[in-house]
């Protein structure tokens, strides 16, 4: 087991917040402006934070510290004063403070290189990711490198992907953040060992192989949504070269199709070879877009106890009527599960 300080990292905040909504009402764009940057379940709290750092402490107890970014306020559960809870204000994060007040996680991420006192290995993490089983710090790191995967995927999410499939902020964050990447790194040359890990599928390995000798560039990467380890100096890496582009998405109050996102970071050791190679499939992730989706989602975990992670992700196609009878469900099966609290719960 390595001994070196691991943090995690994760931004929270709670949509019910009275001053919050009125703050978020003042800069809203027109009602006729709005799109999927502005559905209420960017913002709704499913109340599953006081789960996931519960979950951060009881399968990952040689954790360092958990750094919450908030906007200023913080659940009354919560011990601020514990050593092992870091809250940060937005206010501390933004590195240009005339940035706020933003209504969108990706401009929180362009400032994380901002974070004071964070470990070189920290995890980053959203607020409905559930670390499910006791996991050692090498699921994470293995010689200090992050532990990932390079799946190149066949086709990119350009014109001919939007008439097959819609293209949300999501899907045009990732494209802008891959076109910085390809651009510095032309052609694309990865060694072999990052490619073609035994981990890997056949169908990974072929389109690993095209990416190298034939694109020469990036076209699409696979992903788990899921806890992702990262390093310190890679962030600061990353804003020493992008400062400019990521300034600009970091003044997005609201999701826009000219965003960035948080895997800017990951591309950056993915196509620079500064990763662990190793492709685990230990999570789930559903959007919650019915009670029968959830009551399915734990019927998997029930029958699957290799499932390390799962991500519990709001569906901004579900109504607030729906939403509220998911969550309360949602929040009994999580409190059953963890049941005990965690040190810096009052």
């Amino acid at each position: 087991m390595i001994n070196k300080k691991i943090d995690f990292v994760l931004p929270w905040v709670d949509g019910n917040n009275a001053k919050w909504l009125k703050i978020r009402e003042q800069y809203a764009p027109r009602k006729e402006d709005k799109g999927d940057s502005q559905a209420s379940a960017r913002f709704r709290d499913m109340e599953t934070l006081k789960y996931v750092l519960r979950s951060i402490e009881q399968n990952c107890p040689w954790y360092n510290k958990i750094y919450l970014i908030t906007k200023g306020y913080y659940p009354e559960w919560l011990n601020v004063n514990h050593p092992k809870i870091e809250l940060i204000t937005e206010e501390e994060l933004f590195i240009d403070k005339s940035h706020l007040p933003v209504f969108s996680s990706v401009a929180i991420e362009m400032n994380l290189s901002n974070i004071q006192g964070l470990s070189e290995q920290f995890v980053y993490l959203n607020d409905d990711m559930i670390i499910m089983n006791k996991l050692t710090p090498e699921r994470f790191f293995i010689d200090s490198k992050p532990v990932d995967f390079l799946s190149h995927g066949f086709m990119a999410r350009d014109e001919l992907f939007e008439l097959l499939k819609k293209r949300d902020s999501w899907v045009h964050s990732l494209n802008n953040t891959l076109e910085l990447i390809n651009n510095k790194f032309k052609p694309f040359n990865l060694a072999k060992p990052y490619l073609y890990h035994r981990s890997y599928s056949k169908l990974d390995k072929i389109s690993n192989f095209l990416l190298n000798n034939i694109y020469k560039k990036i076209l699409w990467l696979g992903h788990w949504h899921h806890p992702q380890p990262f390093l310190k100096s890679v962030i600061d890496e990353v804003y020493n070269e992008f400062k400019d582009e990521m300034m600009q998405c970091s003044r997005n109050r609201f999701r826009d199709k000219s965003d960035l996102n948080q895997y800017i970071y990951r591309y950056w050791h993915l196509a620079k070879g500064n990763f662990h190679p190793f492709k685990h499939n230990d999570a789930l992730i559903s959007n919650l877009d019915s009670m029968s989706v959830l009551e399915t989602l734990m019927d998997k975990i029930k029958q699957n106890k290799n499932i390390n992670f799962v991500c519990f992700n709001d569906s901004i196609h579900v109504s607030d009527k729906e939403y509220e009878d998911i969550k309360k469900v949602l929040v009994y099966y999580l409190d059953t599960t963890f049941p005990k609290k965690a040190s810096f719960e009052n």
